[in-house]
């Protein structure tokens, strides 16, 4: 595939499925019909072998044929959803603005409103399911919370606070002067796990790492001040981590050591997945779509004719489906498999 080829990705224009009608004796809903190229969407996730994805006005989309056609479902909340995971077939949460938390156990089809005081209003950007019944949400400002009984309940972690910041406050208390810890108000962006150990990532160039299942937190040295927005594991055991202006880094150490991929642009990269061929797919800003064959080691540009951003990629029996601006969108497989 030359270095000049372009990605062509075609908008999955389906037919939505109306929302279903109130019970008899109430007055029904109006009917809402949701192209799903018509709504932004920020995540996805799949439940089974259903595919399931969350966005604006905290809309829920699902597919039960490999994103051929979707049914749109509305949550209780209106704000915008931005993450969403599952544990099983049936058992998901999904996370957004304004301290939002949903859950569902029919694999999406309805969700019910969790209560997380602990979140105030603050911006929920992810979530993500550790195992069996251990799921995290984090976002804005530091935010961070801890769930033991798959997203019923949630309790707020103070994480990255055992060092004096270089601007906290001073204090005068006898012949010593203190120095009161500033909480870490940076927004995470994401947290993966990579075998036993918990990685995460955010604004301000932030990287971070911990051993006991998130109880505590150690700062790593980041290669870069600006922010990250993603990491991804690789099945050789290294991990990327990408975000603004086209920086991408690699680890084969968990972080002690770091690697710079260089990338001919300045978007921004979003998400990104490895494809059961074993190559790496990240995608960004502006219709970025960017292929490696080794494993992060190269990568290769390519991007979209409709120039829209996307927020994640997943593939599913060998179909690659996006999201972002532009809804679901495709990726061409005479694309994907071309020379």
């Amino acid at each position: 595939m030359g270095s000049g080829s372009k990605a062509a990705v075609l908008l999955a224009c389906a037919a939505v499925a109306p929302l279903s009608s109130a019970a008899d004796g109430e007055r029904p809903p109006p009917v809402v019909a949701i192209k799903p190229d018509r709504i932004i969407l920020l995540d996805i996730d799949k439940a089974g072998e259903r595919l399931v994805a969350v966005g604006e006005r905290g809309f829920v989309l699902y597919s039960d044929d490999k994103g051929g056609t979707w049914t749109a479902r509305p949550t209780p909340v209106t704000r915008t959803l931005t993450g969403v995971a599952f544990k099983d077939p049936k058992t998901g949460v999904a996370v957004g603005h304004g301290g939002s938390v949903v859950r569902t156990e029919d694999a999406g089809t309805s969700w019910t409103i969790v209560e997380v005081e602990e979140a105030g209003t603050d911006s929920l950007l992810d979530v993500q399911h550790l195992g069996a019944d251990h799921f995290i949400a984090y976002g804005a400002f530091g935010l961070y919370l801890d769930s033991a009984d798959a997203g019923r309940s949630w309790e707020r972690r103070t994480i990255l606070e055992e060092k004096p910041s270089p601007a906290a406050e001073r204090t005068t208390g006898g012949d010593e002067e203190e120095y009161v810890d500033e909480p870490f108000d940076r927004h995470i962006s994401r947290v993966i796990k990579v075998g036993s150990t918990l990685l995460l990532v955010a604004e301000s160039g932030t990287l971070a790492r911990s051993d006991d299942d998130g109880a505590t937190w150690t700062r790593l040295e980041s290669p870069y001040e600006g922010s990250w927005f993603n990491a991804l594991e690789v099945d050789d055991g290294t991990v990327l981590v990408f975000g603004m202006r086209g920086n991408v880094y690699r680890t084969a150490d968990l972080g002690a050591t770091w690697e710079k991929v260089p990338l001919a642009t300045t978007a921004s990269l979003m998400g990104g997945t490895q494809l059961s061929d074993g190559r790496v797919l990240l995608v960004g800003n502006t219709g970025l779509l960017a292929l490696s064959s080794d494993r992060g080691r190269t990568i290769e540009l390519h991007w979209s004719p409709v120039s829209k951003g996307f927020a994640q990629v997943i593939e599913a029996d060998g179909r690659l489906l996006t999201v972002g601006e532009g809804g679901i969108g495709v990726v061409d497989p005479a694309w994907l498999n071309s020379e």
